[in-house]
């Protein structure tokens, strides 16, 4: 048997989330992920998945490893796949790694960037991949506001509702603010993330960026512990998981 990693792009717009939702026969990404996968080496797959994203979240680099005793050759097995999945879901890549990996107990780093189109209309072509925000933002304002809390905090107040995590501490190794002309890119990079976490803290982040918050309002937060100091939920269109790194 061989250990198979794949890489996994999808366009999270009509699926409801990664995680297959069981008898609630959901349309999900692990779901046809796995009949596709089962299709293409004739037996019944086990996916070890990097993390879960959730519904209208995006992905260039979602990560699975399966075993199976498939001939197929890996430089091809992408194709064969993809044959069988819809067009807003793809494998871009399969290769083979040790018996032992696990492809989300061996992740290291994920990275993940949250998008803004930051103009007074909305654009058609941007709709599915960024979040239109039609005010002001002071960038600069939102990247010294979300230094603050970079480095291991207690996020509990970052957490999305029906979320019950064993220990909400994270450690976020490094955010980047950058900006292109109308466009906003919010990079994240850190092992684990808790479910909302990042939409959460943008949700905060544009308010401080419209002024509407002080700049010390994210880092309060995690010192009060307090969800009502924070903002909305930012929209689940502006992000995408990037990539997740392995040693």
């Amino acid at each position: 048997m061989r250990n198979i990693l794949i890489t996994v792009a999808y366009d999270g717009t009509n699926f409801h989330g990664y995680q297959d939702q069981g008898p609630k026969k959901l349309r999900t990404v692990e779901t046809l992920l796995k009949a596709a996968l089962e299709k293409t080496v004739g037996h019944e797959v086990a996916l070890q998945s990097a993390g879960r994203t959730d519904k209208g979240v995006h992905a260039l680099g979602q990560k699975a490893n399966f075993l199976s005793d498939t001939p197929i050759d890996l430089g091809n097995f992408p194709r064969v796949v993809n044959y069988h999945l819809p067009r807003d879901l793809s494998i871009t890549e399969a290769v083979e790694v040790p018996a032992d990996f696990h492809a989300r107990y061996g992740a290291k780093k994920k990275h993940y960037r949250y998008r803004i189109y930051n103009a007074k209309h909305r654009n058609g072509m941007l709709d599915r991949y960024a979040v239109h925000a039609p005010f002001p933002l002071d960038v600069e304002r939102m990247a010294r506001a979300l230094k603050k809390i970079e480095g291991f905090h207690d996020f509990s107040a970052f957490i999305g509702r029906y979320a019950s995590p064993a220990n909400p501490k994270r450690a976020i190794d490094e955010i980047t603010v950058t900006r292109a002309g109308e466009i906003i890119e919010v990079d994240f990079f850190g092992k684990s993330f808790l479910k909302n976490q990042i939409r959460i803290i943008m949700g905060c982040a544009m308010e401080i960026g419209r002024g509407l918050m002080p700049e010390d309002q994210l880092l309060k937060a995690t010192e009060t512990l307090d969800r009502k100091d924070l903002g909305p939920t930012a929209a689940a269109n502006g992000l995408i998981l990037m990539s997740i790194d392995y040693e």
